[in-house]
């Protein structure tokens, strides 16, 4: 806005699902997506005429989340993946403390980057009965910094995560851990790293809204890797 005064961009951050909603009725010009648009929602879509367009516009990681206390370093995508479904209930388990796990995540399919933490890390497999689903990241982020147990969360990796631990990822046991620096999600390196699309209707025929999507796709400058 500081280099177009004339436009004015207003920004509601919500959920994949209810800022697709917000564009099919009409209350928003652009929805950003952090996951694909479900055959569900394209036929809504349709039905409201709506002639789709997309383009990714940007890439970010989810980030594995702790309690500063807990000694657990690393973990490997296995070990998350068993974590997550249940199959692993005790911190034990992974050569941790012996303490029940409680695992964070937003609902899904709400929320777009919850749903591609389920696929991506727990191979599409159902959450086990440790998880707890939350509406927002802000939960997440202060059950795992504030709970008097050892909880484990997910979190974008760009909000303020100085409160909790990060969580080392290892593709395996013989791979080399990663956190989601910025360096290492815009290398594409990191294992859990998602692409951001905007979604609008392009019947829209708006010169500015064009432009805001030109502007944030060159901000964005998704790595090869993701648009693969």
């Amino acid at each position: 806005m500081e280099a177009n005064p004339e436009v004015n961009v207003f920004v509601l951050g919500s959920s994949a699902g209810k800022g697709f909603q917000e564009l099919v009725e009409g209350s928003a010009h652009v929805s950003m997506m952090s996951r694909d648009i479900s055959p569900d929602e394209r036929a809504k879509a349709k039905d409201k005429g709506i002639q789709l367009a997309e383009r990714p516009i940007g890439h970010a990681a989810v980030a594995v989340v702790t309690h500063p206390r807990n000694p657990i370093n690393e973990l490997t995508m296995d070990q998350v993946r068993k974590i997550y479904t249940g199959e692993y209930t005790n911190w034990k388990q992974v050569g941790g403390p012996d303490a029940p796990i409680r695992c964070l995540s937003r609902r899904v399919p709400e929320s777009g980057g919850a749903v591609f933490f389920q696929i991506t890390a727990m191979n599409g497999q159902p959450h086990g009965a440790t998880t707890v689903f939350t509406e927002t990241w802000e939960t997440i982020l202060k059950a795992c910094s504030a709970a008097q147990d050892l909880p484990i969360g997910i979190v974008p990796h760009t909000r303020n995560l100085g409160e909790v631990k990060i969580i080392t990822l290892k593709t395996d046991e013989n791979s080399s851990g990663l956190k989601p620096t910025n360096e290492v999600v815009k290398s594409g390196a990191y294992p859990i790293t998602l692409l951001f699309t905007f979604a609008w209707d392009q019947r829209v025929e708006d010169p500015a809204l064009l432009k805001f999507i030109d502007y944030c796709a060159n901000q964005g400058r998704p790595v090869a890797k993701a648009q693969q």
